[in-house]
């Protein structure tokens, strides 16, 4: 089961990095924000769409890492391993893919 939440994550994260790549085209010459703000351009419904399935695949994928870590004798595996699989899918492609596109902008956003 360990092996199948894990699969889970990474489609999630494939998922989330369309999703990204998808909406940073849309944003293009607008700054992105990092984590919590407004898109210049409204996020188109399939992108959104496409951005929540993901979250909740990676909610999912948390589920099951946590159903097959359980009985481990080792605490901070148990806790790390389902953290990992929740929130890594989802905060790193955004992040990355976020700050390349800002990186490419010529002036500052703030």
């Amino acid at each position: 089961m360990l092996f199948l939440g894990l699969l889970l994550a990474a489609i999630s994260a494939a998922m989330m990095t369309v999703a990204t790549l998808r909406l940073s085209q849309v944003n293009e010459g607008h700054y992105l924000p990092m984590t919590i703000g407004t898109f210049e351009v409204r996020s188109p419904w399939k992108v959104t769409t496409l951005r929540v399935g993901a979250q909740a695949v990676a909610v999912a994928s948390a589920w099951i890492v946590a159903g097959a870590v359980w009985d481990l004798t080792t605490a901070p595996a148990a806790l790390v391993l389902p953290a990992a699989a929740l929130i890594l899918p989802i905060a790193v492609p955004v992040l990355v893919i976020t700050a390349q596109h800002n990186r490419l902008l010529k002036t500052s956003g703030i």
